[in-house]
């Protein structure tokens, strides 16, 4: 009888241990790259707003706006030079530290023809994309920049 108490005394003693253990171990837990970070107050998605100039035609600045999906896609409108037409257009986007770059094809093109076209501009979470360059890559050699582009909140 007294070696199955010292057996049950040392079994018990065992699992009390265990569950000792297991409360007082600590715990691991994966970080997540961001998860210290608050959501930035202005995300590159959306909707942003501003105007673009042409380095080769002199004229004011004239209207433009991004939508940005989470997607990865993105459409641009933008007026067109002197003229009441609009050019629509789609493309691909992405997004690396600030540097935000696109590449659109029309799918509505104005009377001046279909154009690609893909840029550069800098991304900031205070709702801005400055140093914005154009490159026009469908033959025409047209450059430009954009100016006031903001993201509607």
């Amino acid at each position: 009888m007294r070696r199955i108490f010292m057996i049950s005394a040392a079994l018990k003693a065992f699992v009390l241990t265990s569950i000792l253990f297991q409360m007082t171990s600590c715990k691991k837990t994966t970080v997540q790259a961001g998860d210290n970070c608050p959501p930035a107050a202005y995300p590159v998605t959306g909707l942003w707003e501003g105007t673009y100039q042409t380095d080769q035609v002199n004229h004011i600045a004239t209207y433009c706006s991004f939508t940005i999906y989470p997607d990865g896609t993105f459409m641009k409108r933008a007026q067109v030079i002197s003229s009441t037409e609009y050019e629509l257009t789609r493309g691909t986007w992405k997004l690396n530290g600030t540097l935000f770059e696109y590449q659109d094809t029309s799918i509505l093109p104005y009377s001046g023809g279909s154009i690609i076209n893909k840029a550069k501009l800098t991304f900031s979470d205070t709702g801005t994309l400055t140093d914005g360059t154009w490159q026009d890559l469908s033959g025409q050699t047209y450059t430009g920049t954009f100016q006031n582009m903001r993201r509607n909140k």
